[in-house]
């Protein structure tokens, strides 16, 4: 016997050869759906399957039901975990796939007029990190600037404060040249930049010998880039010349012209993404650069005029997500499994609770595809038209991949199929499938998707 893991969805697949019942799902709305149907009432298993799985026991492939012992719900993951006979050919294991990496590289303008600014990014840039943990991303953070501890009210130093960055004693430490950080999530380069130089900067300091200085070794070559400038000012490199540096450096770290592997996401003089209007008076311009970096390799800016930087970190945060929410690794199988392509589901699990089976789609994603694939190599999950919009609106959910079950669309719901699916555009009239609700997605549109921050 052989302990297995099954979603609701593997059973309404047909797997196992049973002729289950299809156990009644919530009904649609702005109720938390977290505890799901399965679950007693003190949030405890209480070995009771809740539905009738049938009796015979599977004798591979003769077309009887397969036996079932120890039946439960997890409440904590909203999954059947049963006992199965060892020639079980459906589903036979589920492993979470994981979130691919993000590197964030912060350079802030450390001149006369950045004082304010840089005490606001000082106070809040913990914020950051705290969505981007929440999230269950693998981020990394690099700071490049002058690290220090001078409390004058001119002082511009930066010294952040755990649990991003290191002892606040070690900032004033210049014994330790990598006084503040805090290995691996966090890297600092103690470098001073001016008001037009942050670009050119990130540049030079990047492979530079001197440790305390340089920061190759504290990015991995196959994370997503965000770069991140803080400034109130321009940038003396054009947009062009700087992104042709970076995808010199390091061999295809950054990316290439075609597919690059950076985004830019910087924070400055001008207003609330898309508009390019100055935000304010003591702006020194709306960092015209900046926004052609933007154009030209994707990301979004963000107002230096906030009075409130928490929530500008937590909207960066949210922004990396969803550029990276899509993707997924493909875990490798279990001890004893064999990876088949041809055999495996794609589940997706809502923050808020509850589960979504995703449906296979081969068709390009700029076909018209929605759904997941396999990359062309297999290395990894790729999630298509809908169910890409519907994960970037959440992305605290999780992507987990079910072993040993060919892929099939999700069966019709129960009713009918009236209900409309996870990640399509919903109105009034439209009931959205449990336990999705419908919300407005990333582009403000409304869409099927698990509650949580869109």
């Amino acid at each position: 016997m052989r302990r297995s893991v099954f979603l609701f969805a593997a059973l309404m697949f047909g797997c196992g050869g049973g002729d289950a019942q299809t156990p009644v799902e919530p009904l649609p709305g702005d109720e938390d759906t977290s505890n799901n149907t399965g679950e007693t009432a003190t949030g405890e298993d209480s070995g009771d399957p809740g539905f009738d799985v049938g009796g015979g026991d599977d004798t591979g492939g003769s077309g009887g039901d397969a036996t079932v012992t120890d039946t439960a719900f997890d409440t904590n993951t909203d999954v059947l975990v049963f006992d199965a006979p060892g020639d079980t050919t459906c589903a036979t294991s589920e492993v979470l796939a994981a979130k691919p990496p993000v590197d964030v590289i912060v350079v802030v303008d450390q001149s006369g007029s950045m004082n304010d600014d840089i005490v606001r990014v000082k106070a809040n840039i913990n914020k950051l990190s705290d969505y981007l943990k929440a999230t269950g991303l693998d981020y990394r953070v690099v700071m490049i600037a002058r690290v220090g501890t001078s409390t004058a009210a001119t002082s511009t130093d930066i010294c952040v404060p755990p649990p991003l960055g290191g002892p606040l004693t070690d900032c004033g430490a210049t014994t330790k040249p990598l006084r503040n950080s805090n290995p691996p999530i966090y890297r600092t380069s103690n470098q001073t930049i001016g008001s037009v130089d942050a670009l050119s900067k990130l540049l030079s300091t990047y492979d530079n010998p001197t440790v305390g200085i340089g920061w190759k070794d504290a990015i991995r070559p196959e994370a997503y880039k965000a770069i991140v400038p803080i400034t109130d000012d321009n940038s003396s490199l054009n947009e062009v010349s700087f992104d042709t540096q970076l995808l010199a450096k390091g061999a295809g770290v950054f990316g290439t012209a075609t597919a690059r592997k950076y985004g830019a996401f910087p924070i400055m003089g001008s207003s609330t993404y898309p508009s390019e209007v100055r935000c304010g008076t003591t702006m020194v311009n709306n960092g015209p650069t900046y926004v052609k970096l933007v154009k030209l390799v994707g990301g979004k800016w963000f107002p230096l005029c906030s009075t409130d930087f928490g929530p500008l970190f937590t909207d960066m945060a949210k922004t990396i997500a969803g550029v990276v929410a899509c993707e997924v690794a493909v875990p490798p199988p279990p001890a004893g499994e064999v990876f088949d392509p041809g055999k495996i589901n794609v589940v997706y699990t809502p923050s808020s609770g509850g589960s979504v089976p995703i449906a296979r789609d081969d068709k390009p994603c700029a076909s018209g595809s929605n759904g997941w694939q396999l990359s062309p190599d297999g290395t990894k999950i790729l999630l298509c038209g809908t169910a890409c919009t519907g994960l970037k609106a959440d992305p605290g959910g999780k992507v987990s991949v079910q072993f040993g079950c060919a892929g099939k669309a999700p069966p019709p719901p129960p009713d009918a199929g009236t209900c409309t699916p996870f990640g399509a555009k919903c109105g009034d009239a439209d009931i959205c499938c449990a336990p999705l609700a419908c919300l407005p997605g990333p582009d403000g549109s409304n869409i099927c998707r698990a509650k949580g921050p869109a």
